[in-house]
């Protein structure tokens, strides 16, 4: 893919949802596609989860960790993003150390372009992972409140 064109790749995940907040996870062990997809599909059904964009970046040759851009409904309370992590901890069974800070998303275009660096790399790994996983209850004409 050409840089011109995962920009607007980038450019045109960003406009699909209202993506509010981003973290990463980091384990012990290889995240495989497969893993990845199964955490996103059970992080994706939570209720205040509308969707997840997700991409696996290569740290060396035995590490990799997983970034997630994420379309939520603001949780209630005084910690909202501490609320989300313990969700998503939750969703997918993993140790609390192993996710990143939630953080809220100011320049989502910015935001997913870097998620998507992988992409845009020169020698970026062939087989890099990148998906979107859509809430199935996600309605895109609904106000939630």
């Amino acid at each position: 893919m050409k840089y011109e064109n995962t920009l607007q790749y980038s450019n045109s995940i960003a406009n699909m949802f209202d993506w509010n907040y981003t973290t990463y996870i980091r384990t012990h062990t290889w995240l495989t596609p497969s893993l990845v997809q199964k955490w996103c599909n059970q992080i994706s059904n939570r209720r205040c989860i509308d969707a997840v964009w997700s991409s696996i970046e290569r740290d060396n040759a035995n590490m990799n960790h997983l970034h997630l851009a994420i379309s939520a409904i603001d949780p209630k309370g005084a910690d909202a993003r501490a609320t989300l992590q313990n969700k998503i901890v939750n969703a997918i069974n993993i140790s609390k150390n192993h996710i990143g800070d939630v953080q809220p998303i100011h320049a989502k275009y910015q935001t997913i372009q870097y998620i998507n660096k992988q992409l845009i790399r020169e020698n970026r790994e062939v087989n890099s992972y990148h998906d979107l996983f859509i809430n199935p209850k996600y309605k895109h004409n609904e106000i939630r409140k």
